[in-house]
C-alpha cells in the first residue's frame, strides 16, 4: 500500500470513528432522555397521578364537581372565641356535607361503572380502581385546600383579636378523623357491594 493510500485510509478510518462516537453519544443522550421521561411518567402513575385520567375524570364529572366550593356560607366576624366558632361552624359543616355528597356520588358512579363493565365483559378492576382512587384524590386535594384556607382564616381572626388559636388544632384533628372514617366507610361499602 502506498503512503498516500495509507494516509487516506487512516484519515477515513479516523473520520468514521469520530462519526461513530458522535452517533454513539447521540444515541446515549436519546436513551437517557427517553429513560428519564419514562421514569417520570412511571413514577407519576405509580404515585396515583395520571394527567390523562384526570382530564377524563374532569370531563366525566365536570371541573366544578372537584373544585367548586364557592357557595359555602359566608363567615362573619366574631367578637369572642365562642362567637367566632359559631360563625365558622356552618361553613365547616357545609364543606363537610358537600364533600360527603360528592364522595357518595363517586362511589355510586364507580359501582354503576363496575356493574356495567361486568355485564359487558369488559371489566378491568385495576383500571377502574385506579380511576376512582384518582377521582377521590383530586376531590380530597381540593376539599383539603378549601378546608385549610378556611381554617387559616379562622386562625388569623383569632390571632388578630388576641384569642387562643388551639381550637383550630382541635378542628383539624376532627377533620382528619372524619376523613379517615369516611374512607373506611366507603371501602367497606365497596367491599360489601362487589365482594372484594
Amino acid at each position: 500500500m502506498s503512503r498516500r493510500r495509507k494516509s487516506e485510509y487512516h484519515s477515513s478510518y479516523r473520520r468514521s470513528r469520530r462519526r461513530a462516537k458522535k452517533r454513539k453519544r447521540q444515541i446515549l443522550v436519546s436513551i437517557s432522555i427517553i429513560t428519564i421521561v419514562l421514569i417520570a411518567l412511571g413514577t407519576s402513575l405509580a404515585l396515583g397521578f395520571n394527567p390523562f385520567l384526570e382530564r377524563q375524570l374532569r370531563l366525566q364529572f365536570g371541573d366544578a364537581f372537584f373544585s367548586d366550593f364557592s357557595d359555602l356560607p359566608e363567615v362573619g366576624e366574631g367578637d369572642d372565641l365562642e362567637s367566632i366558632i359559631e360563625n365558622y361552624e356552618p361553613t365547616f359543616e357545609a364543606l363537610e356535607q358537600k364533600a360527603m355528597e360528592r364522595l357518595d356520588n363517586l362511589l355510586t358512579s364507580a359501582l354503576d361503572e363496575y356493574y356495567q363493565q361486568e355485564r359487558d365483559g369488559t371489566l378491568d378492576r385495576f383500571v377502574l380502581t385506579n380511576k376512582y382512587i384518582q377521582a377521590g384524590r383530586i376531590l380530597e386535594k381540593n376539599v383539603d385546600q378549601t378546608f385549610y384556607e378556611l381554617l387559616d382564616k379562622m386562625k388569623d381572626e383569632l390571632s388578630r383579636k388576641g384569642l387562643p388559636t388551639e381550637i383550630t388544632e382541635e378542628i383539624e384533628k376532627e377533620y382528619q378523623g372524619a376523613k379517615d372514617d369516611k374512607k373506611r366507610e366507603l371501602l367497606n361499602k365497596l367491599r360489601s357491594k362487589v365482594g372484594s
